[in-house]
């Protein structure tokens, strides 16, 4: 018995051990400061209260990865930390640009409207604005959804620069989730490149039956398409006469909140 207490208690010790660091490495992290941008072995030990050589493996380990550099003695935040901050700063203005519109949208169309971007080989959604009677999607802020039945996910393709990344998505397989689900990896590219031609994209029952999207790219001052915003409702709702209107509209929404990132048409040479 004792034996295979023993065999229990191991994986659980691996486990908070790796925790243990990876709060450890945080807290090194979290001691750069503008007023004090540079700290030494000693003084990160003595301060957190750890051990030198855990702190040293520690160092080391973040040195390796590109979140701290050394400069002699002493080390100082490394350009990995630079890359992320850069894209929660992108996020996060994303966010904060695209609120009033999704609002408008919702008062307007009265469906849920999100603003999404692509993460992966997936969409996450930065925001949500939902209308009074909203179709039960289970999707929130945060929540990733496969991007190749979603019309936020198509628009994200539709304008990525990387071929090798559509490419790869689409040989990973398409997902069935709705009846219209897309199931042929060559309609599916000749989906994306009408998006690309007309300026947005409608799904209908593909990632969920009886719901139709629409989504229109969204574009931040170097002319890259950042995120696609997206209103959802259901068929009954969102019929064949008001289509129009609502791809109207949502180009529109998606011109304003570019224009909100800095984005000029022409500027970069594109009409």
């Amino acid at each position: 018995m004792k034996s295979f207490e023993v065999i229990l208690l191991i994986p659980t010790k691996k486990k908070t051990d790796v925790l243990q660091s990876v709060q450890n490495g945080l807290q090194i992290l979290k001691l750069f400061t503008v007023e004090k941008p540079e700290w030494g072995l000693t003084e990160i030990a003595n301060t957190l209260l750890l051990n030198k050589s855990t702190v040293s493996r520690l160092v080391s380990e973040l040195v390796t990865e590109g979140f701290l550099q050394k400069e002699g003695r002493k080390y100082s935040l490394g350009f990995s930390l630079l890359s992320i901050s850069g894209v929660v700063t992108s996020h996060l203005e994303i966010h904060r640009e695209s609120k009033d519109v999704l609002k408008e949208l919702v008062s307007d169309l009265g469906e849920t409207a999100h603003i999404a971007i692509l993460e992966g080989k997936e969409i996450t959604y930065l925001h949500k604005v939902e209308c009074i009677n909203p179709v039960p999607l289970l999707s929130s802020i945060g929540k990733r959804n496969p991007v190749t039945c979603t019309s936020a996910g198509k628009v994200l393709l539709a304008y990525q620069k990387k071929q090798y990344i559509v490419d790869s998505i689409i040989n990973e397989g398409l997902p069935k989730m709705g009846p219209n689900s897309p199931a042929d990896p060559n309609a599916l590219k000749q989906q994306l490149s009408q998006i690309q031609q007309q300026g947005y994209a409608i799904c209908i029952d593909e990632m969920h039956e009886n719901v139709v999207s629409i989504a229109a790219p969204v574009r931040d001052y170097t002319d890259d398409v950042v995120a696609a915003v997206t209103i959802v409702g259901t068929r009954d709702r969102m019929v064949d006469s008001k289509i129009n209107y609502f791809i109207e509209r949502m180009t529109g929404a998606s011109d304003e909140i570019s224009k909100r990132l800095g984005y000029i048409q022409g500027q970069l040479g594109r009409s």
